[in-house]
């Protein structure tokens, strides 16, 4: 039996299946901060003309689909690309993976709006053929978002707002402390409750004997029998009070030896006044005025208002007056004292000597109420 022509077997590489149709809209996709222009495009991939080789060999990325009109771009941002293959024509084959639903909406009003005739495409862009606003219409046919994650959104704001709202509340308060500190505050470097006080000295050198147990803030009568000096020669000298008021502090004890001259008790004379005597550096004593109103803070909490009666500048230890009673050392040449009156019915002579705190508030008037926030008297 004679064999007829021998049929050749030929081969034939099935085209992966596509699920969609592929549309020559004109569009672009942003790869690395990069544009290359699509040959044709559809719901499901792209062919992307001049893609380099190397995106091919990562096989995966991200990009942003633009399709540009005649007189703005819509761009679908973010949509992941499976890169698949080299086409014939030079064009690298793409496939859209993982499209969120927002996504697929719009480029579905794309192409049915290219499919009805209402963008046609005009070499590298698009025109609306309609009048109605295209942008705003597929604007509003993007799903809303569910209404839990619109909530989370505005409960998000809400404490991003409030966070920097009392970052900058607390910002504020703090520079404005630090501005009412700094500039209008002038602070004593000490300060203690002073008066002019009498000193009684022995006439005679001697041993010292009192008359009776004296105890700070007793009351003296001018003429009262305070001690005696028994002398050298052993005749008792008589010590008498020659002021009416309150004994402050007896500067000896019982049988103590005492040269002429040295000071036996400091007595508050009647009708003498306490008020504060306070250390003040000499730059800040130049913004004080006679009159000044200060701020006393005694130990125990206490605030009472004062006013300066007086600016001394410095002096040499040798010329102080030994009525005050704090050490000399309390007067340092290298600070200004400043004396300061108290209420008329202060009087209390057990706080004589008690160190305290003195603020001056140079605020001005119109300012007072706004910096009274910061006040810490």
């Amino acid at each position: 039996m004679e064999k007829g022509p021998e049929v050749k077997k030929v081969k034939y590489e099935a085209e992966p299946t596509r699920h969609y149709p592929r549309f020559k809209i004109p569009a672009y996709i942003e790869i690395d901060g990069k544009r290359y222009k699509l040959k044709d495009w559809s719901l499901g991939g792209c062919a992307i003309i001049d893609l380099p080789e190397k995106y091919l060999e990562r096989k995966w990325g991200v990009g942003n689909l633009v399709v540009p009109f005649d007189t703005f771009d819509t761009v679908i941002k973010d949509i992941k690309l499976e890169f698949l293959r080299k086409n014939p024509d030079g064009t690298v084959g793409c496939r859209f993976t993982e499209l969120r639903p927002e996504q697929i909406s719009l480029m579905q009003d794309i192409i049915e709006a290219y499919l009805e005739g209402s963008i046609v495409s005009l070499d590298e862009f698009i025109n609306v053929i309609k009048r109605e606003d295209l942008r705003e219409a597929l604007e509003k046919s993007r799903p809303s978002p569910p209404e839990s994650n619109r909530t989370a959104e505005w409960v998000r704001r809400i404490f991003i707002f409030s966070l920097f709202f009392i970052i900058a509340v607390t910002l504020t308060l703090f520079l404005l402390d630090a501005l009412y500190t700094r500039i209008f505050q002038v602070k004593a470097v000490s300060a203690f409750v002073d008066s002019k006080l009498e000193v009684i000295r022995t006439p005679a050198s001697g041993i010292f004997q009192s008359k009776s147990k004296w105890e700070k803030g007793q009351e003296i009568k001018k003429g009262a029998v305070l001690g005696t000096v028994r002398a050298i020669n052993g005749f008792p000298i008589i010590i008498k009070s020659p002021v009416e008021g309150k004994l402050y502090k007896p500067l000896v004890r019982e049988y103590d030896l005492v040269r002429e001259g040295d000071p036996l008790f400091q007595v508050l004379p009647k009708g003498g006044k306490l008020f504060i005597t306070a250390n003040i550096l000499h730059k800040d004593t130049e913004r004080l005025r006679i009159g000044e109103e200060a701020i006393i803070i005694f130990p125990s909490g206490k605030v009472i208002e004062g006013r300066v009666i007086k600016i001394e500048t410095p002096v040499s230890l040798s010329a102080l007056h030994q009525t005050t009673p704090m050490p000399a050392y309390a007067f340092a040449t290298n600070y200004d004292r400043v004396r300061i009156s108290l209420p008329n019915n202060f009087r209390n002579i057990r706080l004589l000597g008690t160190s305290v705190n003195v603020i001056f508030d140079l605020t001005p008037s119109y300012l007072k109420p706004l910096f009274k926030l910061f006040a810490r008297y």
